[in-house]
């Protein structure tokens, strides 16, 4: 047991006034140690002004009626600043559905290459789908694979 004054060890242990936490780290503090150990090692969405401006920017362009050109969205940013996660949160927002004839990607979310390439542009994007991929296609190729009807998540629909 914890008591007031004492370091805790990793161990699992029993806290009786928690009462100074918020309710849901509260949830959290009484779990397993190694429960809580994921649990804070999780990502989390913190929602700062910049990230939430940018959801929002993304969300004002995802109901953006289709026309020839689209508008788009370049995030920019030091590493480990967020960007990655505000994707994700975007498509977690937008997640996949299946239906009877097709599964529809509304957002589609690559990571880029170190060194990217066309080629390499088309792999990650036909990966991120889960296409089946073929060794050493070209880049012709796989330009006609993203755009052929067996890929119809790339076509804009809502």
């Amino acid at each position: 047991m914890v008591t007031e004054g004492h370091y805790w060890s990793g161990a699992d242990f029993t806290v009786h006034d928690l009462d100074h936490l918020h309710e849901s780290a509260r949830s959290v503090a009484r779990l397993p140690a190694q429960e809580r150990l994921r649990h804070v090692r999780a990502d989390r969405w913190i929602g700062y002004t910049r990230a939430t401006a940018a959801l929002e920017r993304l969300e004002t362009l995802y109901a953006w009626p289709s026309k020839q050109r689209m508008p788009n969205l370049l995030l920019i940013g030091p590493t480990n600043n967020g960007k990655s996660m505000i994707i994700e949160k975007f498509r977690r927002l937008h997640p996949p559905t299946s239906h009877a004839d097709r599964e529809q990607m509304p957002v589609l979310a690559v990571q880029m290459p170190s060194e990217p390439t066309v080629s390499r542009f088309y792999v990650a994007l036909l990966a991120a789908m889960g296409a089946p991929l073929r060794s050493r296609q070209r880049v012709a190729e796989l330009s006609r694979w993203v755009s052929s009807p067996m890929v119809p998540s790339l076509r804009v629909s809502r």
